[in-house]
């Protein structure tokens, strides 16, 4: 077999090992699993992951071929049938993908938080070693205004303001002062409603943040949230659902409430699944007998499927992160989602339903490249 060829072949399988792994590590964070066994479960895929792909990489150089046990041989194929398969599902759909006609503009305002305060709001030494790598963008806040035409949009709600906020994980990584632009930015945009997309909080010492950052949110028809997958974290949701209530919230996990406004109505319902409670009931109607413009907050993409089902137009959606790590003309690798990249953030229409998927405000992981946290007003559009 020509070297070139065995190099190829080499290579080929080293895609397919890594697509593999990343294919792993998304469905994984799409399921509802003990947070200690999805912990357990992500380090062994990095891990084992990081492992055979050296190993094989060293044998293959030393050995220069490919005489491996019966187990690796299998292993190799199926690494082959994985590159094979990167091409048609994951790089032709990526560059395929295009942002939807609903958008009609998208105006982008750049805030440098660290700018705004003297300082990085940021604590931890790892943290602090993060934000040092070239190009992180974690504290470049993009505030974006985004006008969606929605095809069964009342015109008497045309106009309508909606500020989408997800993913703040406050767990320390980012100081309060973070969180406390991100509200004064937010009520510059004076929405006419605010809705939060969960993963708001995730340690009990940041609780006390909630009434001095988000309690100062102003919308003129109201405030509702969800919660997300990284609450399973806290030792009891109770407090930041009162903590977020007392504060002129309104809960809609598993919930519906149904607004008049302009003369017209809205649906808001909620969904935390697979996290989270159930299905929200969705049969609700106007007072004129007619179906409402119908709006769905959910943490996860995952739940498009469900909304298309039950006839809604607009889902706000989070969890996902944008990827965090977005590659130039690429887009974002890891993505949590049982769909994998194909809702990582922006926006997506299948009919009847728009979704906006936010790219988050905060992380675990404090490190965000080509991939700057977000937040969106909605201007809808009939």
């Amino acid at each position: 077999m020509p070297l070139v060829f065995e190099w190829f072949l080499a290579l080929a399988a080293a895609v397919g090992h890594f697509s593999l792994a990343v294919w792993l590590y998304n469905r994984l964070h799409s399921v509802a699993w003990p947070v200690r066994t999805i912990k357990v479960l992500e380090r062994a895929i990095l891990l084992i992951a990081a492992i055979v792909l050296a190993a094989g990489m060293v044998r293959f150089i030393w050995m220069c071929g490919f005489d491996l046990p019966w187990a690796g041989q299998v292993y190799l194929l199926v690494c082959w049938i994985c590159a094979a398969l990167v091409l048609p599902l994951w790089l032709v759909p990526k560059l395929r993908q295009r942002t939807p006609l609903v958008l009609q503009s998208n105006d982008t305002q750049v805030i440098d938080v660290a700018q705004q305060l003297g300082a990085p709001p940021i604590a931890g030494r790892q943290t602090q070693l993060l934000a040092r790598i070239p190009g992180n963008q974690l504290c470049q806040l993009h505030v974006q205004r985004k006008t969606l035409r929605l095809p069964r949009l009342p015109r008497e709600l045309a106009g309508l303001t909606i500020a989408h906020l997800s993913d703040l994980h406050m767990l320390g990584n980012l100081t309060e002062a973070f969180y406390a632009e991100v509200v004064d930015a937010t009520n510059a945009l004076a929405p006419d409603l605010v809705c939060i997309t969960g993963d708001i909080l995730e340690k009990t010492a940041c609780l006390p943040w909630i009434p001095r950052t988000l309690g100062r949110l102003s919308a003129r028809h109201g405030k509702f949230f969800v919660v997300g997958n990284h609450e399973l974290r806290l030792p009891d949701v109770a407090p930041l659902r009162k903590a977020l209530t007392d504060c002129g919230f309104r809960d809609l996990g598993s919930r519906c409430e149904l607004l008049s406004l302009r003369g017209s109505e809205i649906l808001l319902a909620g969904t935390e699944l697979p996290w989270f409670g159930t299905a929200p009931p969705v049969n609700a109607r106007s007072e004129s007998g007619s179906a409402p413009f119908r709006v769905l907050l959910s943490h996860s993409p995952d739940e498009l499927a469900w909304a298309r089902a039950n006839d809604f137009d607009l889902v706000l959606a989070g969890h996902v992160h944008g990827g965090q790590i977005r590659l130039p003309g690429l887009g974002a690798l890891i993505s949590p989602s049982r769909f994998g990249w194909r809702y990582a953030g922006g926006l997506y229409h299948e009919p009847p339903t728009v979704m906006h998927v936010s790219r988050g405000l905060s992380g675990k992981q404090a490190i965000r490249l080509n991939c700057p946290p977000e937040i969106a007003l909605l201007v809808l559009d009939a």
